[in-house]
């Protein structure tokens, strides 16, 4: 198409991972063939910015100082309690008594939160929250920054605007508000499964809303009624087709090489999680270790680790135990960015890996994708007192429900049952094999195997004739 014949899109890439998902997956190239692409981008750092300007037609920074408003961050505080309310859901539920327990060391905090509290309980219908959803985004519409970036959004002309990652926009609210200002068609991908039950309201509302699968699409109709089913559309998510591109997968060799293991032993890789839900998690780590000892020398542990966490108790225990390989996860931490050598490092563990353990992680995902054998961990850190948190009942989370349902993953609540699934899976590493193949089809369907970038290059001409 002649480039002054292209209808233009306002791409908003809020996060590192957001970049990794839609731009070094080639998403953005295919739209640039239909399409003029204008970036808003975080920038993680200045060779990252090269790359990204060379990837659109227009670049433009997103910019850390929002806009300050008391009265918005008061309402939106009041609406994501509302919303928890109505919700109802598990990880709704334990952030509310987090918040609750971190109020009570303060008297003004304590007063202040049981007062949103208190207004918010007249809020928690669908009414109500759509009414409150309403007057917090109007509040912010007179704000310099937004007037600001409306008049860049004039100057711009899109014909939609497409946020990336709906859960990491903070640094782009401002533009959003911009675009609601100015009643631009709007999209956003839902970034990951869990979001809809423990991440709060989506904020701002959007035109169009793209989804993992079926069922997050489902469950975003129940806690959106006012959304059209029509505006919804099933993608997948690229950052599992990473997994099968051969351009970030090393080969076993190289990847023991560089992990500095002896070629002959199996990998039982570890993934940690957000210490916000599992903290202690190391002390677990160390358990499996005595436990693979014990089972088999051939028994590899190789530790994830998580990159958005303080991860200084790993790396004690790196230096303390040889016997764990605990390599470095290598993202730019400014804007949280995986770089190509770390989304690289993590999909050759995840091929070359012959069992994974975590605790309810996505990472259960990417290993059954690969049809590899995964144990997730329901007992919590021996000797260590969690509260409010506990690790069996994160399998409640209503995000994780289907998974254990599927009966594709062992759940072991003790290390007696962790030793009998790891002699179970060495012994017989098909074990669960079909049940991990029915969860893969009912989880992604056919959208897991399409190619991502068609996918969202044919919506996007549908939504912009």
């Amino acid at each position: 198409m002649p480039n002054q014949m292209k209808k233009k899109i306002v791409v908003i890439l809020p996060r590192g991972e957001s970049i990794k998902n839609f731009v070094y997956s080639g998403i953005t190239d295919a739209l640039r063939e239909d399409f003029k692409v204008v970036f808003f981008s975080v920038v993680p750092n200045l060779e990252i910015k090269k790359y990204l300007v060379s990837k659109c037609d227009n670049f433009y920074e997103l910019e850390e100082n929002r806009s300050k408003n008391k009265y918005a961050d008061e309402l939106v505080k009041i609406l994501q309690i509302a919303h928890a309310k109505k919700l109802n859901s598990v990880t709704g539920n334990l952030k509310i008594i987090k918040d609750d327990l971190l109020s009570k060391g303060n008297i003004k905090s304590s007063l202040l939160r049981k007062l949103r509290k208190f207004i918010a309980s007249f809020y928690t219908s669908q009414k109500g929250l759509v009414k409150l959803t309403h007057r917090f985004i109007k509040s912010n519409f007179k704000n310099p920054k937004v007037q600001e970036l409306s008049l860049l959004l004039e100057e711009i002309a899109p014909d939609i605007v497409f946020n990336t990652s709906h859960i990491h926009n903070a640094i782009s609210l401002d533009l959003m508000y911009a675009v609601k200002k100015l009643n631009i068609k709007s999209s956003t991908f839902l970034f990951s499964w869990d979001n809809l039950t423990s991440q709060g309201r989506i904020l701002p509302n959007y035109d169009y809303y793209f989804t993992w699968n079926q069922k997050i699409k489902e469950d975003l109709l129940r806690f959106y009624p006012a959304i059209q089913k029509q505006n919804i559309f099933v993608t997948g998510t690229p950052q599992f087709d990473f997994h099968f591109d051969e351009k970030f997968i090393n080969s076993k060799e190289k990847l023991y090489d560089f992990l500095e293991i002896p070629h002959h032993k199996k990998i039982v890789l570890y993934s940690t999680g957000m210490a916000y839900y599992t903290p202690k998690e190391h002390v677990i780590v160390k358990e499996i270790e005595k436990v693979l000892r014990d089972i088999d020398d051939n028994l590899k542990l190789v530790v994830r680790i998580y990159a958005k966490d303080d991860n200084t108790e790993y790396y004690k225990l790196r230096e303390n135990n040889k016997s764990i390989s605990i390599p470095d996860h290598f993202w730019e931490l400014n804007h949280l960015t995986p770089t190509i050598k770390d989304i690289t490092l993590f999909n050759s563990l995840i091929n070359h890996c012959s069992i994974g353990i975590n605790v309810a992680s996505t990472v259960s995902l990417d290993l059954v994708i690969l049809n590899k054998p995964v144990i997730n961990i329901a007992f919590n850190p021996p000797g260590e007192n969690i509260y409010p948190n506990d690790y069996e009942k994160i399998y409640d989370f209503d995000h994780y429900k289907p998974i254990i349902e599927s009966k594709a993953i062992s759940l072991v609540k003790n290390t007696k049952e962790l030793v009998k699934e790891l002699k179970t899976y060495i012994r017989n590493p098909s074990y669960l094999q079909e049940e991990r193949k029915n969860l893969v089809n009912k989880f992604f369907g056919d959208e897991l195997k399409k190619d991502k970038t068609q996918i969202f290059t044919t919506i996007f001409n549908e939504l912009i004739p």
